[in-house]
Parts: C-alpha cells; structure tokens; sequence
C-alpha cells in the first residue's frame, strides 16, 4: 500500500517549490512544478480512498466479529444455565435417593459440606459489614456545556476537532 505520508512530504515539497518559483514581477509559477503537484495531488487521492475502503473493510470485519462476541456468549449464557439446572436436578434426585457418592468410568459424584453466606437485606447490615465502592467519572456533557455557557471549569477544556468520516 502506498505510504500516505510519504505522498504529503512529497506533496509539501511540491508546493514549497511552487511558491519558490513565483515570479514576482509576473505571478507566473513554473509550469513543470505546477503539474507534478497536481499529479501528486492525484496519486494521494486515490492512496485516501484506497486507506478508506480497507477502513470500511475492516470496520465491516470489526463489526461481524462483535456480532459473533455476542452470539458465543449468549450460547455460553444457556449452555451455563443448562448445565446449572442439571446439575442442581442430579444434585436433588441423589440427595433424595439418599447417595452420597457414585462412581463411574466417565464421571465421579460426591458431595462435599461448605459454608456459605446468605445475604436477607443488605440495607439492615452494620456498617462495618459493608464495603463501599465509589467511581468518579467525569461529566463530558456537563463539563462541555458549562464551558459553553462561559464557566470556568478548571481541568477541562472544549477543542474543535474534525473527526473523519469514512462512507
């Protein structure tokens, strides 16, 4: 692929020697330094377009992949729930049964005793019980629009910027 930035330097140098060759007197400019900038001008056009298809492209390839995120992880969403459900299922049907162990060639079950803890409502809890986490994040829309309204925000500053658009 054409190296977009060696096109622009050769371009700023064909416009540099442009201005260089301006006849004072005249305003006449050098016919032969005009013309290659207008056909290095060209050549990065067509470089542009040619990084902005690949771009799309790979935006396209970006966007399928985020889309195949979400349909494995919906499958390992129902494939969890599934194996929880027969699991809690076998775990009823042997403790029911009164079996504790079985052992087989292609799986073992057991049980084993733990503790866990159950929460009935944590807004009734001590608070040495409780930990608390707190974000800061800042307020982009507030900040810009107070900014915007003339208010000093210190930290922050709105900066134009132009965002390329690729279709």
């Amino acid at each position: 692929m054409v190296n977009l930035y060696h096109i622009s330097l050769e371009t700023q140098n064909l416009y540099d020697q442009l201005i260089d060759s301006i006849d004072e007197e005249t305003g006449e400019v050098d016919i032969d330094i005009a013309s290659a900038l207008e056909v290095k001008k060209e050549e990065f056009t067509a470089a542009a377009i040619n990084y902005a298809t690949v771009i799309r492209m790979i935006n396209a390839r970006k966007s399928e992949a985020e889309n195949e995120i979400e349909r494995l992880t919906a499958i390992k969403s129902k494939l969890g729930q599934i194996a929880d459900r027969m699991k809690n299922t076998l775990a009823t049907t042997c403790q029911g049964l009164g079996f504790e162990k079985i052992n087989g060639l292609t799986a073992a079950i057991s049980f084993r005793k733990s503790e866990q803890t159950i929460i009935d409502n944590a807004e009734m809890l001590p608070s040495e019980f409780v930990k608390e986490k707190i974000t800061y994040a800042p307020d982009k829309t507030a900040i810009k629009n107070a900014i915007k309204a003339g208010q000093d925000v210190p930290g922050a500053h709105v900066e134009t910027v132009n965002n390329i658009q690729i279709k």
